[in-house]
């Protein structure tokens, strides 16, 4: 009896797996239906590739960008521009070019590279933001687009943290309205940093390593180079002063004046330097302490590029004198010679001088590149009007 029950018991379990089995569907099948796709969602793909392929087309044809810059847009993780529906990119592109009046393709194309999501997510934050700096700084057109061309990054930053940046500025480094416009149009990816992170600390570090400079100086240090604000001070500015002072055997206030005089140079790398002054000191023939003297009169020189400017600009000394001991000579009483432009000042003004039948000497050379535009056109007047005089020289 026991084995009946026990043998019955085995044949209604083997009959329910095998019903159970054969309501299962294949492995095969399975994974085929986890894979196939609805018709909508066919429908949806199939939409969403011809907006990527005619926005590709678009950016291509129209704006220039290779499938690499393209790939890059795709692959940014930010709002991807290419998976708006037809026309959409082209009428945001069309706003932008209106509204910062973009003069050609590589405009257009710079903002879209750099700022693509702002693109794929356009909202009229943007419109307001722009119409805000321009009232705030008072731009033009032309200094609007010039602004966000240099600083792209610009676009998606808030109102509320420009606004702020502004204020700062202003207050901080007692700017009148034609000062700040200046300051930013000259490094306008400032308005971009924290002020609590990035620029309040940098400008009371600085404050306190050039302390012999009172915040009237400061304030000019910062309007001449902006960007003094974004350099690291552990990483750029502390090694650069300390490296200075060590060189040139300079007390905190020599380095204060050399820095006052052009502070530009400090965005340029030690090695940078390094290079120049062995010209400098070579080509001049200079002591260690001569070198010193001549950096200190004239420190914008560090700005200068040996090839383009520095090189050609003693030349220019030579043949105008037929000499070059007494270039030389010239050149290293007076260090900011070799900082004027060849082009702007010194060839147009050699030419006005010759004209005007006045010796070329080492004293007609020194006026030529250090008068003021004003008085070398009184200079020139006077020598001129009183030629019947027989003067020669300058006064």
């Amino acid at each position: 009896m026991s084995f009946s029950i026990t043998l019955f018991s085995v044949v209604l379990v083997a009959a329910v797996c095998a019903a159970a089995f054969q309501q299962q569907p294949s492995r095969r099948y399975h994974h085929a239906h986890k894979y196939r796709r609805h018709p909508s969602t066919a429908l949806f793909y199939a939409a969403k590739d011809e907006c990527i392929a005619a926005n590709k087309k678009y950016l291509s044809r129209r704006l220039g960008l290779t499938k690499d810059q393209i790939q890059r847009l795709q692959t940014d993780g930010l709002p991807n521009i290419l998976t708006l529906e037809d026309g959409v990119l082209e009428e945001r592109v069309d706003w932008l070019k209106k509204r910062l009046k973009l003069k050609n393709k590589s405009q257009i194309r710079k903002i879209v590279q750099h700022q693509p999501h702002v693109l794929a997510k356009l909202s009229s934050n943007l419109a307001q933001k722009i119409d805000y700096l321009q009232t705030r700084l008072r731009l033009n057109d032309d200094s609007l687009r010039k602004m966000f061309l240099e600083a792209p990054h610009l676009i998606p930053c808030s109102t509320e943290n420009m606004e702020e940046t502004l204020n700062w500025l202003q207050t901080r480094l007692r700017l009148d309205d034609r000062q700040l416009t200046k300051l930013i149009c000259r490094a306008p990816y400032t308005l971009g940093c924290s002020v609590s992170e990035n620029l309040e600390p940098t400008l009371d570090w600085i404050q306190r390593r050039l302390h012999t400079l009172d915040e009237f100086t400061i304030s000019r240090v910062v309007q001449k180079m902006p960007r003094i604000l974004h350099l690291s001070i552990e990483a750029n500015l502390e090694p650069k002063f300390d490296w200075l002072q060590h060189q040139f055997n300079l007390d905190d206030d020599e380095l204060g004046k050399m820095v006052q005089r052009s502070p530009t140079f400090l965005g340029l790398s030690i090695d940078t330097w390094e290079v120049k002054l062995d010209w400098i000191e070579r080509r001049l023939d200079l002591t260690d302490q001569d070198l010193s003297k001549f950096i200190l009169k004239a420190p914008s020189i560090l700005n200068c590029n040996i090839k383009a400017n520095l090189d050609l600009t003693l030349d220019f000394y030579i043949d105008a004198l037929g000499n070059e001991r007494e270039a030389v000579r010239l050149v290293t009483k007076n260090p900011s010679l070799l900082a004027y432009s060849l082009e702007k000042r010194l060839k147009p003004r050699l030419e006005e001088t010759r004209d005007a039948g006045i010796l070329i000497d080492a004293g007609c050379l020194r006026r030529i590149g250090q008068y003021t535009d004003d008085y070398w056109k009184m200079a020139l007047s006077f020598v001129r009007d009183h030629k019947e005089l027989g003067i020669i020289a300058l006064p």
